[in-house]
């Protein structure tokens, strides 16, 4: 291995060391329950049978910020008022694995198709490359005087929509949150103690 590469390697090293443990331990649930007076039964019933449930069906919500945007724009569109984007699972037992696929239904709804085994990574491209040709469908046709049809060779250019899609994804994590990243949990805790003041009619939050 090389100076550099050493180098490269023990600074990753550090930096992994050096990265706040945001999991949901018992002593996490203890400073909930005594900070915002709720029994620890109560606060673990929350994490374990609540949060859990929702946070594992969070993938097919990987691009979300981006669904909801498009859904915004495609309503403005002449009967389209109740336009919807769909994510949904096919069933675990199907052998399509790493594949994406989407049903367009003009002026009601666009599905999007994946099989639950799917890398997180590998979902997010797949994802932003079927709203690509969503947008070309829709929006590009729309406010740009295009013809894209589904005959049209439109793979590549909703290709290259997918790849602005997901570096602005990456730019957002990486840049745009650092001001809003919290240092540990107990940080997080703090901030939201602050809504407590409600109580004393004083209103902030941060």
């Amino acid at each position: 291995m090389s100076s550099m590469n050493e180098w490269v390697f023990q600074r990753r090293k550090n930096r992994k060391q050096h990265l706040p443990d945001f999991i949901v331990t018992q002593e996490i649930i203890n400073k909930i329950s005594n900070v915002f007076d709720v029994p620890e039964e109560r606060v673990r019933d929350l994490y374990e049978n609540s949060w859990k449930i929702i946070s594992e069906g969070m993938k097919r919500h990987y691009l979300a910020h981006v669904i909801r945007t498009m859904e915004e724009e495609l309503r403005k569109l002449p009967g389209n008022d109740m336009f919807q984007i769909c994510c949904t699972p096919v069933a675990e037992d199907s052998r399509d694995i790493g594949i994406a696929s989407a049903h367009y239904y003009k002026g009601r709804y666009f599905s999007i198709y994946y099989h639950p085994k799917t890398d997180g990574k590998q979902l997010r491209i797949m994802l932003a490359h079927e709203l690509g040709h969503l947008f070309l469908l829709e929006l590009i046709n729309t406010a740009g005087g295009y013809d894209y049809n589904i005959k049209t060779q439109i793979e590549p250019i909703s290709t290259i929509m997918g790849i602005f899609t997901i570096l602005d994804k990456n730019e957002f994590y990486h840049n745009k949150t650092v001001p809003f990243k919290h240092t540990s949990p107990d940080d997080v805790i703090k901030d939201f103690t602050l809504l407590l003041n409600r109580r004393k009619n004083i209103i902030n939050i941060s």
